[in-house]
């Protein structure tokens, strides 16, 4: 009796040790549930707090320049850990070079980048272009290599993951904010996808209210700039040009059977041509020059401080873009178009011709020669390549 006592002594003890224990551990599990909760809950506040300071601060820049500041600011800020601050860096559409320019940066600056710009159809801004969404890379994606220099590498060591977030305006995008974090704030902002979202979508609205300005003197078919622009820069380079008695160039250049091809492969086919030609007008100008879209399939390009057979000698110059007088710079324009083709919907290729005419202003004799001048000798030689044959370029 009294071991059968003992072993029910020994049972209810163990027992009871065991409860014990299964309650401690009980405890320490919620313990650890709440304290993840009130971390949680504490980033969770500091989101939203940027949330209302992205709303307030966006909707209070007075400067584009301040506004690319804030918005780098923002997302350097949301992507951040406890420990580990993140590296931002901000891009904006340049459609003189048809892609994406570094402006801005949170931790970092432009020279720890292995490159400043990348071309819209570059990895990993055309996976961005065609999906359109917000993207996240981890380790096994090497992001950082594809954006940093090698010696620099060392300052990310607990950076290893990345997000890149594109601006939407107006359907287009017009920045992307390019984000190396840690892994934590990776995985925190995937799980508050949608909080990024929104304040992603506020970004986008105010630099799209930031560059309206500059989308206005834009074609919105070809990128390159408008009719309306052309004759305000056009003024200007005039003024300068009397000024400093330099000489000054324009040519006209027009696409060869243009309504032949519009009527042949319909009008979709003639956009893409539009595009093809204005993207390759904004490869062959320097930084100075100025391509515009003058009407139809005429365009325009401001040669400024450049006549008939020479630029002047500034380094500058020449190192920005293709380099010599006027002539050099149609002709080469001219062959570069000959020699391009463009695919049709139905699968045939398109050749192009240009026709091209210059007008120039130089000194003395040219002292008096205007705007409008300048345009009308431009156009009348233009018109004479015409005539004479097309896929040509005549200058006085």
């Amino acid at each position: 009796m009294a071991s059968s006592s003992l072993i029910v002594l020994i049972l209810v003890i163990l027992l009871g040790a065991i409860f014990v224990i299964m309650q401690g551990a009980k405890i320490l599990l919620l313990k650890k549930r709440l304290g993840e909760a009130i971390v949680g809950t504490e980033k969770r506040n500091i989101q939203l707090s940027y949330l209302v300071k992205t709303t307030q601060t966006l909707s209070s820049a007075l400067s584009k320049d301040r506004l690319l500041r804030l918005i780098i600011e923002t997302v350097g800020d949301i992507s951040k850990s406890d420990r580990t601050l993140s590296r931002c860096a901000l891009y904006l559409m340049d459609y003189n070079v048809n892609g994406f320019v570094y402006e801005t940066g949170f931790n970092m600056d432009v020279t720890m980048l292995c490159r400043p710009s990348f071309g819209s159809d570059d990895a990993p801004f055309k996976a961005l272009k065609k999906d359109r969404k917000i993207s996240f890379f981890d380790e096994s994606s090497n992001i950082k290599n594809v954006f940093f220099k090698g010696s620099k590498l060392h300052m990310l060591n607990e950076i290893d993951h990345g997000i890149m977030i594109p601006l939407i305006v107006e359907d287009e995008i017009m920045g992307v904010v390019v984000s190396f974090l840690a892994k934590s704030s990776c995985d925190f902002l995937k799980n508050e996808y949608h909080l990024l979202q929104t304040v992603t979508g506020m970004i986008a609205m105010a630099l799209g209210s930031a560059v309206q300005s500059e989308l206005a003197v834009l074609d919105r078919l070809t990128k390159v700039y408008n009719h309306a622009y052309f004759e305000g820069r056009l003024s200007q380079e005039v003024a300068r040009s009397d000024r400093y008695q330099h000489p000054l160039s324009v040519l006209m250049i027009d696409i060869d059977h243009f309504k032949r091809i519009n009527d042949t492969y319909g009008h979709q086919q003639g956009d893409a041509i539009l595009k093809e030609v204005a993207n390759a007008i904004k490869s062959n100008t320097r930084v100075v020059d100025l391509c515009a879209r003058y009407g139809g399939e005429e365009f325009g390009i401001i040669l400024p401080e450049t006549d008939l057979t020479a630029e002047p000698e500034k380094k500058e110059i020449k190192k920005s873009g293709p380099s010599g007088g006027a002539i050099a710079r149609a002709e080469n324009l001219r062959k570069t178009i000959e020699n391009m083709e463009v695919v049709s919907p139905e699968g045939l290729r398109v050749k192009l011709t240009v026709s091209i005419g210059i007008g120039v202003k130089r000194f003395p004799e040219g002292a008096g020669m205007g705007k409008d001048q300048l345009i009308k000798e431009a156009d009348k030689l233009l018109y004479r390549a015409k005539q004479e044959g097309r896929n040509r370029v005549c200058h006085p």
